[in-house]
């Protein structure tokens, strides 16, 4: 018999919003730097041990590790192997640890409770473990169980790194296969388990897993099939949102210095996991802090992405809690870097001016054509309008990207915290990137609502301008309630 895979969903279910942080990071990814606004801290999680007994005996058998390949690569490119070593060690002391108390060493079972394997676990990952003990370790068969008996015990380790080769984040593949011995019976156990580890306080924790085990019932020992995943939790219940800037930046110029082309808010709420993405038309006519009533892509060439968000946050009464920019050159360099991007085209597209010209249906985007979606407008219905709604689809459709990737391997996220780092800027630090990409599986990405701020043209003063009237500051309204659009 087996059991379901089941997602264990933290309390406050921020990995649903720290999904669409990893929507806007996904979106236009992320890198660190920045200063003033940030996110709350993320879950500073303290690894405080876990008391348990003393061992009132030997342990009938020891377990190694052995540790197979050993990578790492970051903003710098492929690290060296000597940068890695020390902490490949400590990766392979804390999976001895939790292999040994968890399967091998019968002093550490105490029952079927295994007390000390608590300690391994950092922020959520620690209490999702407790909940399920059972999928994690021997489970209540231990106390049917004289020994397991260690056959083979594999880890391989992948490291995202800073730019100077210093390990942040540990992603470990762990392959453990053993044979349970109770009376005269011997059954097989097997577990094959992702682990994601930080470095907290010294000790590399485990931050979230997604484990499959072959382990034997404590009734007839027949080998059950048990599965869990835990990912990381976000940092606050309240509605988390991320202002993603793309500048009309060219070659040479500096993106922070140039006109704002495209302005999102992305909003989550952690209580539910609902996301939603709005678009603000590049020329709408509202007041810019120091610069009077003026179209909002001058914002950011007057001020920056400080003065953008700030614009934003006056405009909409949405809390921005941080910004993601990037440019024409940065963007393809993204998808260059990330591989390309699948996503399904709304209608037929034939534009000169961006070079776009798709089918309806089913399209994979490489860097080129992907910048050319984005930027059609002659060719989408309501101009700016409709490629505003069409940068959304995009968002959205590089979130599922990541997702695809991040359930294959949690590993998976390192091109897109590698291309965020090069190519965009913004007020998350690496840390927090990493967080919010591992809690991206919480979010479905059919979930996600896409809008775009209605409003009418007219001209002033010789320029051609967006007018916001009522509808859209209760379109403004409802984001700033609780994150979501139209719930």
């Amino acid at each position: 018999m087996s059991s379901p895979h089941r997602t264990v969903r933290p309390a406050a279910a921020w990995l649903i919003a720290a999904a669409v942080l990893a929507l806007a990071l996904v979106i236009g990814v992320s890198v660190f730097g920045g200063s003033g606004r940030r996110p709350p801290p993320l879950a500073a999680s303290s690894p405080t041990p876990d008391p348990s007994p003393s061992p009132s005996a030997e342990p009938g058998y020891r377990l190694t590790v052995k540790l197979g390949r050993v990578l790492g690569r970051g903003i710098g490119g492929r690290a060296h192997p000597g940068d890695l070593a020390e902490a490949a060690q400590a990766v392979q002391r804390t999976m001895t640890d939790l292999y040994s108390i968890g399967f091998v060493d019968q002093t550490a079972w105490h029952d079927g409770t295994f007390p000390g394997i608590y300690r391994l676990f950092s922020g959520a990952a620690k209490a999702d473990a407790h909940t399920d003990l059972r999928e994690l370790t021997l489970g209540h068969v231990a106390v049917a169980l004289d020994a397991v008996q260690p056959r083979e015990a594999r880890l391989n380790v992948r490291f995202l790194t800073d730019a100077a080769d210093r390990p942040l984040t540990a992603f470990a593949e762990m392959r453990f296969e053993g044979t349970a011995v109770g009376g005269t019976t011997e059954t097989p156990v097997r577990q094959q388990g992702d682990f994601t580890l930080r470095r907290v306080e010294g000790a590399w924790s485990i931050v979230s897993y997604d484990v499959r085990s072959h382990v034997p019932s404590a009734f007839d020992m027949e080998r059950k099939v048990l599965e869990a995943t835990a990912i990381p939790s976000l940092p606050s219940r309240d509605p988390l949102s991320f202002l993603v800037i793309g500048s009309d930046a060219r070659p040479g110029q500096s993106i922070g210095g140039s006109r704002g082309d495209s302005l999102h808010i992305v909003s989550v709420d952690p209580r539910t996991g609902a996301a939603s993405i709005l678009g603000i038309p590049r020329d709408s006519f509202v007041p810019v802090p120091g610069a009077g009533t003026t179209k909002i892509n001058e914002a950011l060439v007057r001020g920056g992405p400080e003065l953008a968000v700030k614009t934003v946050e006056q405009l909409s009464g949405v809390h921005i809690d941080a910004y993601v920019l990037t440019g024409f050159q940065g963007f393809e360099q993204i998808v260059r870097t990330v591989g390309s991007i699948f996503i399904r085209i709304p209608y037929d597209i034939s534009d000169h001016f961006s070079h776009a010209f798709f089918h309806r249906g089913p399209t994979e985007l490489n860097p080129r054509e992907a910048l050319a979606f984005v930027r059609n407008r002659h060719d989408a219905p309501g101009g700016d309008f409709g490629r505003s709604l069409n940068q959304g689809r995009f968002l959205i459709a590089a979130l599922a990207e990541l997702l695809d990737g991040l359930r294959t391997n949690p590993s998976a996220m390192i091109p897109w915290v590698v291309a965020g780092a090069r190519y965009v800027q913004t007020d998350l630090s690496v840390p927090q990137m990493i967080d919010l990409i591992l809690a991206a599986p919480a979010i479905d990405p059919a979930r996600i609502v896409n809008q775009v701020v209605p409003g009418s043209t007219a001209t002033i003063g010789g320029r051609s301008v967006v007018l916001l009237g009522a509808a859209a500051r209760e379109m403004f309204h409802d984001l700033a309630r609780d994150g979501t659009l139209g719930r």
